[in-house]
């Protein structure tokens, strides 16, 4: 126990002792949440026509997905700022007993690009992603979106279209695997379109527009037709 008499110094040393242990615990307590955590869920229903749309903070700001894609019942398991670091551990605590959608709809690597990670690493993500869907949930179709061009990270284009050019040598060796190219749509003349919020790098309602027109078209050639006659 420190003593009254205890320099300030002394004081000080215990002081910071006991919050870095208070942090410490609490990083500790915060990463075991996060490791055992599933990918969210905002949809309060279910049934046998939903689709799962996951990836990163272009998929969680998707909030008119549901409105969007109707008759679909289309569940938004974006989060916001996600890398495939943060992406697969939660698919992975994903219980297939707790529901199975008719397709997944992925939108991921756009903020690992941006942050550094090299394209090859990204893709192997990719590949992990789609083998750990198989083990889960068979020939679960997935719909991989292309990376999408933004005025806000013009320096990742060059990179944003190595992934493009890779994930389409990737998938068709990945069972139950598509390619959506959401990129060209984006485009007019060459030029990046008026599709994107203040920030630069988010959809607006028009570009939202875009993506879902897209997906649906994309749905309509990959998914048997019982499933698209019942569903749509």
């Amino acid at each position: 126990m420190t003593s009254l008499n205890a320099s300030p110094l002394a004081k000080l040393a215990v002081a910071l002792a006991v919050f870095g242990l208070i942090v410490g615990s609490w990083m500790l307590v915060t990463r075991y949440r996060e490791a055992n955590m599933v990918l969210p869920d905002d949809a309060n229903r279910q049934g046998n026509c939903t689709l799962w749309f996951v990836g990163s903070s272009s998929v969680h700001r998707w909030t008119s997905l549901d409105r969007d894609m109707a008759p679909w019942i289309a569940h938004n398991r974006g989060i916001n700022s996600a890398t495939f670091v943060d992406i697969l551990p939660r698919f992975a605590h994903i219980d297939p007993a707790d529901g199975h959608p008719r397709a997944i709809i992925l939108y991921a690597g756009e903020n690992d690009i941006a942050t550094g990670v090299p394209v090859r690493t990204i893709i192997r993500q990719l590949a992990a992603f789609l083998d750990m869907r198989r083990q889960k949930f068979g020939d679960l179709p997935v719909l991989v979106l292309s990376m999408k061009p933004s005025p806000g990270r013009a320096a990742s284009l060059p990179d944003q279209r190595l992934f493009n050019a890779a994930a389409q040598r990737l998938i068709p060796h990945m069972p139950a695997s598509f390619y959506a190219d959401i990129t060209s749509p984006l485009l007019k003349d060459g030029q990046l379109g008026d599709n994107y919020q203040p920030d630069g790098v988010h959809m607006n309602a028009q570009g939202y527009h875009i993506w879902a027109d897209v997906v649906r078209h994309r749905l309509k050639q990959i998914l048997p037709t019982d499933t698209l006659r019942s569903c749509t």
